[in-house]
């Protein structure tokens, strides 16, 4: 997974501009205004087939990297289309990477936070704040970086993986579960889950050693930066960036599907709750009973459990139905394994 990608002698590619979101700039627009390199995105398969996270996607690219990419469909390789799958499913992976590295160093800087019964939505939020302007500056840090060990200390920082001890103090006694809800991994939110279609799309090229880590990398400033936006706009803190919705995205095609209520339950809208520490509550209600729900039928509402870990390791009673596979692949596709779920994990 690490193929070097082919130098470019072409002239530099345009990129396409943040602001409007990405999805207001047409490929046309992106690729008519910056001269011959320009025409030749827009003459090749692939200027018509960008759209969306995929088009913000290869501006952030590298002119070796846009180049090679431009190169592959050309050649007939691969198609635009599925280029576009799969530079929209890797920013997607870049914002949920962006998003799980914020929540990791949220708890570990602000761990007091979650044993303060008297802890305000004022505070959750105001820690959130500080947590985003950390990441922003350590961001800026990697960026700037000249050294390999510069790179690797901000790298490091960023992704906040040793746990503050204090969260593995036991919280039983507690009259209050401090539990931030913004957070909580939506997974109808066509932002972040990506589809099969897109995933298959990140293994065909990589088939044709396209060094997705490069990629990966490339994409790092941009999905920290969407990830930030999206937790602002779920804690209601001020921000001046949209992530706009991926208009190809299918539920039916999902990655992960999203949590369906048991019958007679509705998930709870974060909107509907204004203090986030009862959202918690109530988004931890509907797990447990979406979980009793799986255990008396063996499915979530009528979907496969689609997740990183293996569904078998809920114990089924014994003597309740087991769904039929045939059914379920004929209404769901086949569940999308661990292994393939790991092959799409960003790698910094």
């Amino acid at each position: 997974m690490t193929v070097s990608g082919v130098a470019s002698t072409a002239p530099s590619l345009p990129l396409p501009s943040r602001s409007p979101p990405a999805t207001s700039a047409s490929p046309e627009a992106a690729a008519t205004s910056g001269g011959a390199a320009s025409d030749r995105v827009a003459l090749s398969g692939l200027g018509g087939a960008l759209r969306g996270d995929g088009l913000t996607a290869f501006g952030a690219l590298s002119d070796a990297q846009r180049q090679r990419l431009v190169d592959l469909v050309d050649s007939g390789k691969i198609s635009g289309e599925t280029v576009n799958d799969a530079l929209t499913q890797r920013l997607k992976q870049a914002r949920v990477s962006a998003m799980g590295a914020t929540q990791r160093m949220y708890n570990n800087d602000h761990a007091d936070l979650f044993f303060d019964e008297a802890a305000s939505v004022d505070d959750l939020r105001g820690a959130l704040s500080q947590t985003l302007a950390r990441r922003s500056s350590l961001m800026d840090k990697l960026t700037a970086a000249m050294g390999e060990d510069e790179r690797a200390a901000a790298s490091n920082d960023l992704a906040a993986r040793t746990m503050n001890p204090l969260l593995a103090k036991d919280r039983m006694g507690m009259s209050r579960h401090i539990m931030p809800g913004f957070f909580s991994m939506d997974f109808a939110d066509s932002r972040l889950n990506s589809t099969k279609k897109q995933g298959d799309a990140t293994y065909s090229l990589k088939a044709l050693g396209v060094d997705l880590d490069a990629i990966d990398k490339a994409l790092r400033k941009t999905g920290e930066e969407d990830a930030a936006a999206i937790l602002s706009e779920r804690a209601g803190l001020p921000t001046s960036r949209k992530v706009a919705a991926d208009q190809d995205y299918s539920v039916d095609d999902a990655l992960v599907k999203p949590l369906t209520a048991p019958p007679g339950a509705s998930p709870p809208d974060a909107s509907d709750y204004p203090n986030p520490l009862d959202y918690g509550k109530k988004l931890r209600e509907f797990l447990q009973a979406s979980v009793a729900n799986l255990r008396k039928v063996g499915e979530l509402g009528g979907h496969t459990v689609y997740q990183v870990d293996r569904p078998d390791h809920i114990q089924r009673p014994q003597g309740l139905p087991t769904p039929s596979p045939a059914g379920v692949a004929a209404a769901q596709g086949q569940p999308v394994d661990r292994a393939y779920m790991i092959g799409l994990a960003t790698r910094y």
